[in-house]
This record gives structure tokens, sequence and C-alpha cells, in this order.
């Protein structure tokens, strides 16, 4: 897949180099519109939007489809190329004046150019078929405040569609009618909506609304979604409204409004509309939290890997959602190879919150993933020593792994049986220490009886079934052995050990050519094996 994004991108090259010398020369040829538009929608194809940038700015948009211009109009609101997608709204309105998009996109700037009237006519151009009206009644709140518009009205408390009822309660809030705000939030509080936004605002107005009780009951669900690294109680959340990004105006309205509309195209799979939408609430609301973590996930689904690691560079902590950006943001370094600034971070993470158990941990692994066993072991054992630290099983086989990989197996050993101690029924813990003894001639029949327990508890995992098949190998049972480690290089082709392991039963039982096949097929999928003096010996005698 790598190397077909490679031949894509010089492809794109040679395309864009080519076209680049007419415009160098003066040709705008049709040549040259169709080389654009190619080039465009080849930086699209291999994942750099920011690269099409350069090219759909100079497409003749009178040789696409429809649909065609509407993506390059998407691009240039996700891209925040303002000016560019203003042009294409009124293209777009010029073929079809009830377009929703393009008469949303007019809605925010006409709002932001503080100039309502126009907004409300780009709101009523919108056809009510293609787009939901509770969305329009809602924006039409937000673009008309502080003007009560007969879309606001006394709550039903047999009929609050959620939508309104927020907004509704919102805008009484900030009206300074809290008896009114309050039965909004109670009826959406009753209905027990699962939207962490919501709990998040509804946690901020019981707040203002001195219900205190409540406040508390909505805190002790968010802090069970565990999204910030401090658990934070009553009394902070009392001095630091901020941290909860509270609705105070009604450029906070629209925001809102725009975000929750990204969240209803999110639900339908409609990654496109809903980063489209998200850019917008963000170009009103450039600070909000839930949007921004909103949007990552909407660049995740359409692979927009630059656009996410540019968002994310502009979190701050100060957040209610600060530990799952935390997360995305170290899930995001490690698929892009950036591991020295991913290690970076996670210190950077350590010194901001030195208490916080969890950023040790993310630290500790990733050190250890990156063979820095030394300063991985520090922080296990400092994790280990803290009391309050419940589950560590995991902790003693992470530091066990990274002792046995510095050869310190005394050590490692111990910690592999008191994470079995503590887990007696965890397969990669059992197999890890089954295989570390089988791996040095230590007591086979323990570690086989350990591997036929690890077989049932994760009967999927080629490792193990290897580590059962070696086992039985050593235990001098061939039959069992081939049968496993057959099964085990059929599930994993591709790894070093295992046809190592293969090829050492082949020889065993007289197979002599498959054996020494099996042992070159190590040299091919990894010419630096650990154990390589020793296969090449195996190639030319033998066992």
């Amino acid at each position: 897949m790598d190397r077909i994004i490679q031949i894509c991108k010089i492809f794109f090259l040679i395309i864009s180099i080519f076209f680049s010398l007419d415009l160098a020369n003066g040709k705008e040829s049709s040549k040259n519109i169709y080389g654009n538009y190619l080039s465009w929608n080849f930086a699209k194809n291999i994942g750099d939007i920011g690269k099409g940038r350069d090219f759909f700015t100079n497409v003749n948009f009178s040789e696409l489809s429809d649909n065609s211009i509407e993506e390059i109009f998407f691009e240039s609101v996700i891209l925040g190329d303002w000016s560019n997608a203003s042009l294409i709204s009124n293209q777009i309105l010029k073929k079809n004046k009830e377009n929703f998009a393009a008469n949303l996109f007019n809605v925010t700037e006409s709002f932001l150019n503080k100039d309502a009237q126009q907004s409300i006519k780009y709101l009523n151009r919108i056809n009510t078929q293609e787009f939901d009206l509770n969305f329009i009644k809602t924006l039409m709140m937000w673009v008309s405040y502080p003007k009560k518009t007969n879309l606001i009205h006394e709550i039903d408390d047999n009929d609050c569609i959620p939508l309104l009822c927020l907004h509704g309660g919102i805008f009484y809030m900030l009206e300074n009618e809290m008896q009114t705000a309050e039965k909004y939030f109670k009826k959406l509080n009753q209905d027990e909506f699962g939207s962490l936004r919501v709990k998040e605002l509804l946690l901020y107005s019981f707040l203002k609304l001195d219900n205190e009780e409540i406040a508390a009951k909505i805190l002790r669900d968010v802090s069970e979604s565990n999204l910030n690294f401090q658990k934070r109680n009553i009394d902070f959340f009392l001095n630091n409204h901020n941290y909860l990004n509270p609705v105070l105006n009604s450029n906070d309205g629209l925001a809102e409004t725009f975000y929750n509309i990204s969240s209803w195209f999110y639900s339908k799979d409609l990654f496109m509309y809903s980063a489209f939408f998200g850019n917008l609430s963000l170009r009103v609301r450039s600070d909000f939290y839930a949007m921004k973590l909103l949007l990552l996930g909407t660049y995740n689904q359409l692979g927009y890997v630059s656009l996410a690691n540019k968002l994310l560079n502009q979190v701050s902590s100060k957040n209610l959602y600060f530990f799952k950006f935390a997360q995305i943001k170290i899930s995001l370094l490690e698929k892009i190879d950036k591991n020295h600034e991913l290690l970076n971070y996670l210190k950077d993470l350590n010194k901001e919150f030195p208490n916080n158990i969890d950023i040790k941990i993310l630290l500790a692994d990733k050190l250890r993933k990156n063979n820095n066993f030394l300063e991985s072991i520090v922080f296990y054992s400092e994790i280990i020593k803290n009391e309050s630290v419940a589950n560590k099983w995991s902790l003693h086989y992470s530091r066990g792994i990274a002792y046995e990989r510095l050869n310190q197996w005394e050590k490692a050993e111990n910690d592999l049986l008191e994470a079995i101690e503590l887990r007696p029924d965890q397969p990669y813990v059992l197999n890890y220490l089954a295989y570390s003894w089988l791996d040095r001639n230590l007591n086979v029949n323990k570690a086989l009886v350990m591997l036929e327990k690890a077989i049932k508890l994760e009967p999927g995992d080629a490792y193990i079934i290897d580590s059962l098949g070696w086992a039985y190998y050593l235990s001098g049972l061939l039959d069992k052995s081939i049968y496993y480690l057959e099964k085990a290089v059929t599930i994993l082709p591709n790894d070093a050990t295992l046809n190592d392991h293969l090829g050492d039963v082949y020889w065993k039982v007289g197979r002599n050519q498959e054996a020494i096949s099996q042992w070159k097929k190590v040299l091919i999928f990894d010419p630096a094996f650990k154990k390589k003096k020793n296969i090449e010996k195996k190639i030319k005698k033998g066992l």
C-alpha cells in the first residue's frame, strides 16, 4: 500500500511540474484546466489534502460536475481557505439557491460580519426537505439573538425535542430567566441523554442555577468517562467554568448548533459533511474543545493525518477532554512513527501532571517499546510502590519483560511469577514466562502445562500456538509439535522465529529439505535475525 502511495505521489509530482510549466508560460489551456483538476484529484486520493489546495484554486468549475465542485468547496472550508470557499459557495448558489451547505457557509460569514438580516435571508432559502427544520430553528435563534423569535416558547413537559430543549434552556439562561431555563435543563437531565457534551453543558447550567445536588450527580457520570488526567470536584468547576466550554453569547450558541449538525452527520457516517460543519463551528468559536474532539474523529475517518496533528497542536490542557486528546495524539504519533516526538510529549505530560499514574504508565510502556528498558523500569517500580494503584499484574508483567530484555533473568522471573499470582488466567503472561523458560531450557514440563492452559484461553494467537509447539518439541512429542508449529506459521507465515522452529522439527523427523527451506525463509524475512549465525550453520550442516 505504501509503495502504491509513493508511485501516486511521483506521478502527481510529474503532472504538477508539467502543468505548472504551462502556467509559467501564460497558457491557461483546456489541457491546463484538466491538469489542475487531475492534480487535485491525485492529491485528494493519496490523502494529501493540503497539497491539493495548490491546484483546486485554479480549477475551472465549468468543467466539473456538481459533486466535484461541492467536494472542493468542502475541502476549502476544512483547510480554512475562506476566500476560496466564499467564491465557490456563490458559484454553487447560482446553480441551486437552496443548497444547504453553501447557504449555511454564507450564514456564518454574514453572522461574523454582524449582518443578521443577511444570515436570516440565507437560512430562509434552505429547502427543509433536505435539511432538518429543527437545525434551522436553532440557527435562527442564534443569528437573531438577542431578539426573542417565535421559535422560542415555553417548554411542554410532554414534548421537548432535545436540540430545541438544550438551546432553549441556554437562551433563557443568557436572558437571566432562570426558572424557565431550569425547566428545560431538568427535562433534559430526566431524559438522561448519553452525549458528554450535553452533560458538560448541564453541569455548568446546574452550577449556575445553584443546584449542586444535580450538578454533583452529573459530575460523577462525567468522571466515569475518564476524559481528563485529574479528578475534579464541584468546587473546582464552580471556580473554573471555562473548563466546561459554556455557551455565553450568540457566537457560542451558533458554534454549538454547528457542533450538533456535525455530530448528526458523523453518526450517519457522512464524514465530509461532519468535517465541513465542524470547521464552521470552529470558525465561530476557536476554543470549542468538544468540537475539536469530534473533528479529530472525523479526520481519522477521512484519513487526514496532517490536519489531525495540526488540530492537536492547538489543544491546551485546560479542558474537560484533555486525557482523550492526549490519547489521540499518542496514537497518532505512533501511527506516523514519530517516536522521539512522542517520548518528549509524554515526558512533558509527566512534568505537568507529576502525580498522575496513567501518564507514568503510558511513558513507561513507550520507553520499554523503544528499548529504553532501564528508564522504563524506574517508572514501573515507582508505580508499583504506589499503594493506590490497583491491578498491578500488568505492571509486573511489563517490568518483567524489561528485565528479561536486559538479561536480568532472576528479576524478570520474579515479576512474571508475581503477575501470574495476581492474574492466573492471563494467557499472554503465561506465554511469556513459559516461552522464556523454554528458551533457557528450564522447567519444560511446567512450561508445557502453562501453555496448554494459555491455548485454551487464547486459541487463535500464533505466538502462543508456536510456544506450545516448541514445548512439545523439547518434550519429544514431535507429531504434536509439527501440528502446532505448522498452524502457527499458517497464521503468521512471515515470522522468522516461527519458521526457525518449524525448520528444527522438520529436520528432527527427517524432512531435511523442508527444514532447510524453512531456515532460508528466516533470513529472507529477517536478514538481521538475532540467531543469524546459527541459522546459516543449520542451512549448511543441519542440526
